[in-house]
C-alpha cells in the first residue's frame, strides 16, 4: 500500500473515534474536516469521484459500527 493512502486511512480513522467521541461542537467541526481532507486526498491520488470516496468511507463508518 502507498505511503499517501496509508495517511489517508489514518487520517479517517483519527477523524471517525473524533466524531464518535467528541461531545464538544467544535471539535467535532475539525474532525469532520479531517474527513474531508482524507477523501480529498483519495480522490486526488486516484480517479475515484469525491462524491464516491465520500460514499465508500461513509460504508466503512456504517461497517465500524455494527
Amino acid at each position: 500500500m502507498e505511503k499517501w493512502l496509508k495517511w489517508a486511512i489514518e487520517i479517517q480513522s483519527i477523524a471517525q473515534a473524533g466524531i464518535e467521541y467528541s461531545n464538544n461542537v467544535y471539535d467535532t467541526e475539525r474532525y469532520e474536516r479531517l474527513r474531508e481532507i482524507s477523501a480529498e486526498m483519495i480522490n486526488e491520488k486516484s480517479d475515484i469521484s469525491l462524491d464516491k470516496v465520500k460514499n465508500l468511507l461513509n460504508l466503512l463508518r456504517i461497517w465500524d459500527l455494527m
